[in-house]
């Protein structure tokens, strides 16, 4: 007797490869959206135990803080956030309307950060024989900086953006007010490339365009308008302190023998129109001193300019005009373009042979 068969039909084929792609994408984003919260949560906890305990003397606070940016960003959000350094000697303390801070899931060593609506900055100014407070308050269209944390550097690559900002200096008791606006303001800085030679020095690069100054004001010989003013520069010798402070950074700089060094400068502001370079450091009575080599166009309209507004006198303004000219010839300046001197020495600023400007210090 034969057993009868059972004629199971034709194997279907295992359609597992098909749908494996889609499984390993929905484990993928799965595990990253963990490690997404937990990266949150961490730096959360992070910025809530700083705000609770100031390092370096710096006092953080905020009104209300939320954690968002999912998937591309983890972003720290705060309403009316509030930063100082109280114990510093200009006791600065700052406050906005709002702010995130945002890093890269990939890279938490690079930070972003957007400031939106009014800030204010209130500091004791030190440059007077009694300290009075001064209140900085603006607006701006945005304002974002770039920080990247670098290995055996006090502090990493920084660049920092302002558009459209409208500002307000409020000095002392008496109210003076000091207007100034700009189109755009940038400045980017980072250790310098050759550290073996140059472990404390640091790369700068600023500039700004279309900056208004003193509105409603008089201003002598150059005006209210600058059309450009950009530099690079080298600092050097700078120091580690101990508070978030610019006047410590800045006694403790000159006390180190810090010098600012300004490969390339330019600045168009009214008749002034000149590039040069040249070194800073500050003087004893906190100062700027030193001295550039500079080359200005249509110098002698320059010289007009601050015999009518009364800087210096015609006969004294001729003789430097006819000597300057006559040396640039000799040194094969461009045509229309005088090779000038410029120094700071002893709290006056010298243009040539000229005293044009007494200067005040710093703090």
């Amino acid at each position: 007797m034969t057993e009868p068969t059972t004629d199971m039909g034709p194997s279907r084929p295992r359609r597992w490869h098909i749908f494996a792609p889609t499984i390993a994408i929905v484990i993928a984003v799965a595990i990253y959206a963990v490690y997404w919260t937990a990266v949150s949560r961490e730096i959360r906890a992070a910025l809530e135990g700083f705000a609770s305990t100031p390092e370096r003397g710096l006092v953080v606070g905020w009104h209300e803080l939320s954690m968002g940016g999912f998937p591309y960003r983890i972003e720290a959000r705060f309403a009316a956030p509030e930063a100082g350094a109280p114990a510093a000697p200009e006791a600065w303390a700052w406050k906005g309307e709002a702010a995130e801070i945002a890093l890269m899931p990939h890279n938490l060593r690079h930070i972003i950060v957007n400031l939106r609506g009014a800030q204010e900055l209130r500091y004791r100014d030190l440059s007077t024989a009694r300290p009075i407070e001064n209140v900085l308050s603006w607006t701006m269209k945005g304002a974002w900086a770039s920080y990247v944390d670098i290995d055996n550097a006090a502090f990493g690559r920084l660049a920092v953006d302002i558009e459209n900002v409208e500002a307000q200096h409020v000095r002392g008791v008496v109210a003076a007010v000091d207007r100034v606006d700009a189109a755009r303001l940038q400045l980017h800085t980072r250790p310098a490339a050759d550290t073996a030679s140059d472990a404390t020095g640091y790369d700068i690069a600023l500039r700004g365009d279309e900056i208004a100054l003193g509105l409603g004001q008089h201003i002598p010989v150059l005006g209210h308008r600058i059309e450009k003013i950009m530099a690079q520069a080298r600092a050097r010798n700078l120091p580690h302190i101990e508070r978030v402070s610019a006047v410590e950074l800045l006694e403790r700089w000159r006390n180190a023998d810090g010098a600012l060094s300004i490969s390339d400068l330019v600045v168009k502001w009214g008749p002034l129109d000149m590039t040069a370079f040249g070194e800073l450091t500050l003087d004893a009575a906190n100062r700027p001193e030193g001295r550039f080599d500079a080359e200005i166009a249509d110098f002698e309209g320059l010289i007009d300019a601050m015999v009518r507004d009364g800087l210096v006198r015609e006969r004294d303004a001729r003789i430097a005009l006819a000597g300057l000219v006559l040396v640039s010839q000799f040194q094969g300046s461009e045509p229309g373009r005088v090779r000038v001197p410029i120094s700071m020495t002893g709290g006056k600023l010298y243009l040539g042979p000229l005293a044009v400007a007494q200067l005040s210090p710093l703090y």
